[in-house]
């Protein structure tokens, strides 16, 4: 799985509990202590087991309409638990959504909103950073971008928090002006988890804040801690485990919705043809940050096409049909987007110029006639001069490229 990541305007709106009164925090909120919630041991970074993980790749995300739905919940109102004291950007925990909550099966999700269990061991002042990561189809998920990926807008921090009283706390994400705190592309794990998406989702705390985790409900443990390695070269990651076999799973909520698909439609003609298109088929790519995704359009008799796509925000979209060299465009990809391209001919072999080799491949076929011919650039169904007119004309033309 891929994530997909775009800029987004600030917004700070935000209130912290605190000694009977509000202060301002920022895009996260201090809700409530959890009095029945009690921390036995807290863990450190040398309580942590070292794994090599692969390297991550990067990607990017796009802008989704509100979203309101509780897609995960592990939670812990009372009883004993563990917590551990991150001290560096560690993810420490997967987000594991059912299939049944995304019936386009693309695994995109818009996040909402955010709630996490924290312990806070003495009163005082805290920061704390959140951050996400999505991963690809494998298990345990192979993150696929990397750090720092944080949550957007306000809610990314660091913040400051004012935290009255110790105890196991309930902090949360504030709804921002688009109700979106991240949108992340998720992995999916086999048959033999439920076919579950997975994406990573951490926070950053200043210490000795810890998370809360242990044996809490919801699915099974299958966590990790990642840890990213900036001073390696090949940008590889660490996966940890806890010594002991302590159960690593994490007290936090994630409400959000799956993406919805857009649909990418429009007509694609080609300068100087004049056949029917019915039936040829444009190939779409379309980038957003370092990610592309290519698509393939079929075509009706006048060029129209009507593609379902899975990205959303701002992105680049690219079309290549031969004898059309590529053409890229700058969209903004939400809903059903409309979008039409107009292909320089000439491009006979489709390498995206227009050279000695498509010139010479149309005097090699000069006089043939059919249907569909690659030299037939005008589409009259026969190779002549007029087809040779149009390569001359357009020669040492380049098409777009990403």
């Amino acid at each position: 799985m891929r994530a997909l990541m775009v800029g987004w305007t600030g917004f700070m709106a935000a209130m912290l509990l605190a000694q009977g009164g509000w202060h301002s925090l920022g895009g996260w909120e201090l809700i409530e202590r959890l009095d029945g919630v009690q921390v036995v041991k807290v863990f450190r970074p040398d309580n942590l087991i070292s794994s090599p993980y692969p390297r991550w790749y990067s990607s990017d995300r796009g802008d989704f309409f509100p979203a309101d739905q509780l897609l995960y919940y592990r939670w812990a109102t009372q009883g004993q638990y563990y917590a551990y004291d991150s001290e560096g950007r560690i993810a420490l925990d997967d987000v594991q959504i059912y299939p049944y909550l995304d019936p386009n099966g693309q695994g995109r999700f818009r996040i909402s909103r955010v709630e996490i269990m924290v312990y806070f061991p003495r009163p005082g002042i805290y920061t704390i950073q959140g951050f996400w990561t999505g991963a690809d189809n494998e298990f345990p998920p192979y993150p696929s971008f990397a750090p720092p990926a944080t949550f957007l807008r306000a809610n990314q921090g660091p913040h400051t928090l004012n935290v009255p009283q110790a105890g196991v706390w309930r902090l949360g994400t504030l709804t921002d002006p688009n109700n979106e705190v991240f949108t992340v592309q998720a992995g999916q794990l086999g048959a033999d988890f439920g076919n579950r998406f997975v994406f990573y989702l951490g926070i950053l705390v200043s210490s000795p804040a810890a998370w809360v985790c242990g044996p809490l409900p919801g699915d099974p443990n299958f966590d990790y801690f990642i840890q990213y390695e900036p001073d390696n070269q090949e940008d590889v990651y660490q996966y940890y485990g806890l010594e002991g076999g302590v159960p690593a799973t994490f007290g936090l909520r994630v409400w959000g919705a799956p993406a919805p698909v857009t649909r990418l439609q429009g007509i694609i003609n080609i300068e100087g043809y004049t056949g029917s298109y019915a039936g040829r088929q444009a190939t779409i790519r379309i980038r957003q940050g370092s990610t592309i995704n290519t698509y393939t359009a079929t075509l009706s008799d006048s060029g129209a096409y009507s593609i379902e796509v899975r990205e959303q925000g701002a992105a680049e979209v690219l079309a290549q049909m031969p004898p059309g060299l590529a053409r890229k465009v700058n969209r903004t990809l939400s809903g059903t987007t409309t979008q039409n391209f107009t292909l320089i001919n000439g491009d006979v072999n489709g390498d995206n110029t227009v050279d000695d080799a498509d010139l010479l491949q149309v005097l090699f076929a000069f006089g043939q006639s059919g249907t569909n011919r690659a030299e037939d650039v005008n589409g009259d169904r026969t190779v002549d001069d007029a087809d040779l007119l149009i390569v001359l004309f357009n020669f040492g033309q380049t098409g777009d490229r990403f």
